[in-house]
């Protein structure tokens, strides 16, 4: 029996749940084929890991964000699963290029990493610093191992969880990557129109990635930047109006990863 629809508010319902379908099930099946269904997946060409015992491991890593995990690929072909509690740190090259990234993402962090910070001898002694124009997938990242309550401030039960190190020390900026599901609305009289819509209301969700930063203490703990400014300046209370004057003097923003790591090292050049 072939059923047609006479009724334009029928029709017009289903091309809406067509159209929200769509939107839902495009993301997530992109994140199921990046994941293997397991959650976000960043797979990298070189890598090599420090293990907990000391001993060192090379080759391509895949690194499982949500289960803190790495799956390398050995020189006999083998995979080998490496949890958190395995792995001190590890360095890796060679990134998948996420086209959910902007530009700045690919930001070199190495001279943060050195302890570099604007007006320090050695910085002033270097060119002025250049933003990547395009991603640069062969930049070196350096991820660690810390302990942490999983943002539970209740719970003293920290488990290991990999971050990634983007300044110097002893306090380090630390950065964790997740996905997160953000709404789309309707936008313009056309899509209100045809999808029986209006502006304001929720058309479907997309995945998107994204960034969480910490401190790393010097006594092995994570301190969450929930709110970067708010949360730093607490921190480093005794300087906290050298931090802001800093941060005016030379146009660093508390919330973008490459000013965030040049304010920590120069925070660190204060001493405590």
């Amino acid at each position: 029996m072939k059923v047609t629809f006479s009724s334009r508010p029928i029709a017009l319902r289903v091309k809406r749940m067509l159209f929200g379908g769509l939107l839902l099930l495009g993301p997530l099946a992109a994140q199921a084929q990046r994941g293997g269904g397991q959650g976000f997946v960043q797979e990298f060409t070189q890598a090599t890991v420090l293990l907990s015992t000391g001993d060192t491991l090379t080759g391509p890593v895949a690194l499982h964000r949500s289960e803190d995990m790495l799956t390398m690929t050995l020189p006999d072909n083998s995979v080998r699963t490496l949890p958190a509690v395995a792995v001190q740190s590890f360095a890796v090259q060679g990134e998948r290029y996420d086209p959910r990234r902007d530009q700045y993402y690919y930001d070199d962090f190495l001279d943060m990493r050195r302890g570099y910070y604007y007006g320090s001898p050695v910085f002033t002694a270097l060119p002025p610093p250049r933003r990547r124009q395009r991603p640069d997938t062969a930049l070196v990242r350096v991820f660690r191992t810390y302990r942490w309550n999983r943002n539970n401030d209740y719970s003293d039960f920290r488990s290991p969880a990999f971050f990634e190190q983007l300044s110097s020390g002893p306090t380090i900026l630390l950065r964790r990557e997740g996905l997160i599901e953000r709404p789309v609305a309707y936008s313009g009289p056309y899509e209100a129109y045809s999808y029986g819509g209006a502006p304001g209301r929720v058309a479907g969700f997309y995945t998107d990635v994204k960034d969480s930063f910490f401190l790393g203490l010097p006594n092995g703990t994570v301190l969450p930047l929930r709110n970067p400014r708010k949360d730093l300046l607490s921190y480093f209370g005794r300087h906290a109006r050298q931090l802001e004057q800093y941060a005016r003097q030379h146009s660093l923003s508390f919330t973008e990863p490459r000013d965030l790591a040049y304010i920590v090292n120069y925070a660190n050049s204060l001493g405590e």
